[in-house]
This record gives structure tokens, C-alpha cells and sequence, in this order.
């Protein structure tokens, strides 16, 4: 099976349909080139072979590099000591190592060789030349596939800073990502998956993936979690073979780790079943999202209030119309009342306030028409678009 995100093509079967498990023959050059690639891409045991060896021809080249640049030094104080005593144009041990830079840059003596074995040198000079230039070239190109395979493979370590973290893997991670980085998302935050996978699940080059143990504290410190403003944590399905209740386990372990390494991240988690609630409030987790209470409640209520999952859907998804957007309440209507903030922000800008709460408080859906907003509230509204400027509130509220 295919791995998604992996960039590799479809590769024919004998024994897939069609070929009725008969050999049709060798493949052809391009097939050939992506049964290659997918074999590397798919086999961790392979990748870290292909990557050891390219550290092991790294250090070869970069030993014969510096040989090349011993040389060729050497070369500079040996032309100076034979060439001095019959070249006017040699004056010093700097005129050697000058005539050995200016050989390698206009591939020819710059000035006149008097001695035989400074002709031998300048030949020298040039092989040795080519020679670094070739091994500083593959060492580059060396350096860079390297890094390909790391990133790809998930090896690396990331380097950011107030970033959002996705701990494990489903088919909801995946939905995470696309409303995350949602073309209607105007401030696209970068964001790091951190899952026991092959390879990267996904080709944005705003994620950064990195291959461990969500659980593991080392394997979340090089996906920078200290460092992290969020953290979402799912339930990883990564292993077929795991049941719900041992999802939620792992899931819980996940959580500790996070909240131990960094209490001030914001960890939004996934359970699956609703009787392991009671295990996950007892961590420091801000929210706790409970997927079959969610399912089975929509559903529910959808049977009651028909249409009901459309215009849920429309909220919390962005393809188009209306989703939640949270403002923070500035001075111009510190003092006013929720039901006068509601209708200013109606009438001025077209979106319906539907819950308030402080600074780092829970929201309080529909509070009362006179509950007083402060300076500083968390205003939850319902809009077409987002506003992210506090000057766009309007003029102030009397």
C-alpha cells in the first residue's frame, strides 16, 4: 500500500490486477527509478544504511579536502624555496602562496617558472585544484541529500518557536492540517507532527515532521515542544492492531509527558471513549475532546433539529460562509453591556457575538444582556471574515 505524502508513484504489480500473477516482463526505466525510490522511502532500516553512508562519504571528502588544502599550502612555501634565488618575481614566502591562488584561479601560471621543479608544481597545483573543487562539490551535494532524507524520513529536530505540535496520527490530524492551513487562514502558523510514521504525511512546507514516540521526552524535545504555544493531541492509530482503550492509555501518557516538559502550552486532546474521561481530567489538559460524545450528539440532535450538522459544519469547518472567531475586547467597549456590544458589532461589522470570557477564562455561551465587558475579554463571534485589528471594532461605544 501506498504510503500518503510519500511523493512516490504507483508502481505496477504482476500479481495486481491485470497481471493474474504472470510475469510480464521487466520494467521499464522510469518504473524502475520508482520501485527504487519507494523501497528507500518505505524501509526505515534502508534509509538509516543510506544515511550512514552518506555521513561515511562525507568525512571522506571533507579529509580530502583538507589534505587537498595542506597540499597545495606545502606546494606555496616549496615554489617560493626553489624559485627565489633565480625568480626576480618571487620576493617572499607570501609570493609563493600568491602564486599558488592566482594558478587555481586563472588555471595558468601568473608569472614565469625558472626551475623544473616549480613546473612539476604548477601541475600539481592544478590537479589538486580540480580535485578540491570536485570533493567540495560532492560534499555539498552529499550534505544536501542528507538533509532531503532526514527531513523526509522524519530524523531531524525542528526549530521554531510558539508553534503548534500534533502528537500521533489519524485521519483527523490530517483534517487538522487542512483547516489549519486553510487558504481563508490569513496568519498560517507553522506546525510540527510528531508520530510513529515512515515518512511525512504531508508536502506543506510550513510542517515540519519528525519521526519517535509522541510519548517519549526526547523524542518531544526535537519536535521543540518546550517551546510550543499548542499542542494537539490525538489518538494515534498508527498501530492497526491497538484498541480504543489502549489509544486513550497511550494518549493520557502523551499528555503527562507534555504537560510535565511544558505546563504552559495549551494541549487540546482527543479520547475516544467517554468512560476514560474521568483519567484525562485529572491531568492539566485545557480541553478535552471526547469523539464518540461528539458524534453521538450531533447525530442525536441532528435527527431533532434537522440540518443541524450543516450549520455546525459550516462553523467549524472554512471552505466558505461563517466560522468562530475570538477578539479581544479593547478599550472602546470597556464598560458597555454584552447585548450593546452584540448590536455594535452587528451593526457595524455584520458578526454575532455569542459568548464571552476573561483573560484566561472558560467562555460563558449567551450570558445575560447586561453582563459588563471589560477591558481585555475574550469575545467569541460568529463571521464571514476575521478581524484581526482592534481599530476595526469601529467608532466607540457610548
Amino acid at each position: 500500500m501506498q504510503e500518503r505524502g510519500a511523493g512516490v508513484e504507483n508502481v505496477p504489480d504482476a500479481n495486481g490486477p491485470g497481471g493474474a500473477g504472470l510475469w510480464t516482463g521487466p520494467p521499464a526505466a522510469g518504473q524502475t527509478t520508482a520501485l527504487m525510490k519507494a523501497r528507500l522511502l518505505s524501509s526505515p532500516k534502508l534509509r538509516r544504511t543510506f544515511l550512514a553512508l552518506t555521513n561515511r562519504f562525507q568525512n571522506w571528502l571533507l579529509l580530502g579536502s583538507l589534505i587537498s588544502v595542506v597540499v597545495l599550502f606545502v606546494c606555496g612555501l616549496i615554489f617560493w624555496g626553489v624559485e627565489r634565488s633565480s625568480n626576480p618575481q618571487v620576493k617572499g614566502v607570501g609570493s609563493g602562496l600568491e602564486w599558488v591562488s592566482l594558478t587555481l584561479l586563472a588555471q595558468s601560471t601568473p608569472w614565469d617558472i625558472v626551475t623544473g621543479v616549480g613546473k612539476f608544481l604548477y601541475y600539481l597545483v592544478l590537479f589538486v585544484g580540480v580535485s578540491l573543487a570536485a570533493m567540495a562539490t560532492g560534499a555539498i551535494a552529499s550534505k544536501l541529500v542528507e538533509y532531503v532524507m532526514r527531513k523526509g524520513s522524519g530524523m531531524g529536530r525542528a526549530k521554531y518557536k510558539k508553534h503548534i505540535v500534533i502528537c500521533g496520527w489519524n485521519s483527523q490530524a490530517a483534517e487538522i492540517l487542512r483547516e489549519l492551513h486553510a487558504e481563508e487562514v490569513e496568519e498560517k502558523r507553522p506546525i510540527v507532527i510528531l508520530a510513529e510514521l515512515d515518512a511525512t504525511p504531508t508536502r506543506d512546507p510550513l510542517v515540519t515532521f519528525v519521526r519517535g514516540v509522541p510519548s517519549d521526552s526526547e523524542d518531544l524535545m526535537r519536535a521543540c515542544i518546550d517551546k510550543a504555544d499548542t499542542a494537539i493531541i490525538v489518538a494515534d492509530t498508527t498501530n492497526p492492531n491497538v484498541g480504543p482503550d489502549d489509544r486513550d492509555a497511550k494518549t493520557l501518557l502523551t499528555t503527562l509527558a507534555v504537560e510535565s516538559i511544558n505546563p504552559a502550552c495549551y494541549t487540546c486532546v482527543e479520547v475516544v471513549r467517554s468512560e476514560n474521561r474521568q483519567h484525562f481530567e485529572r491531568t492539566r489538559a485545557d480541553e478535552l475532546v471526547v469523539s464518540a460524545e461528539l458524534t453521538g450528539a450531533l447525530l442525536a440532535s441532528s435527527a431533532v433539529t434537522h440540518g443541524l450538522s450543516r450549520l455546525v459544519s459550516d462553523l467549524i469547518t472554512h471552505p466558505q460562509g461563517n466560522e468562530f472567531y475570538a477578539l479581544t475586547a479593547p478599550a472602546s467597549v470597556a464598560g458597555s453591556t454584552f447585548g450593546d456590544t452584540m448590536i455594535h458589532l452587528k451593526e457595524h461589522h455584520d458578526c454575532v457575538l455569542v459568548a464571552v470570557a476573561e483573560a484566561e477564562g472558560q467562555y460563558t455561551l449567551n450570558p445575560p444582556f447586561n453582563s459588563p465587558i471589560r477591558e481585555g475579554d475574550r469575545l467569541l463571534v460568529i463571521s464571514t471574515r476575521e478581524l484581526t485589528s482592534l481599530g476595526e471594532f469601529g467608532p466607540a461605544m457610548r
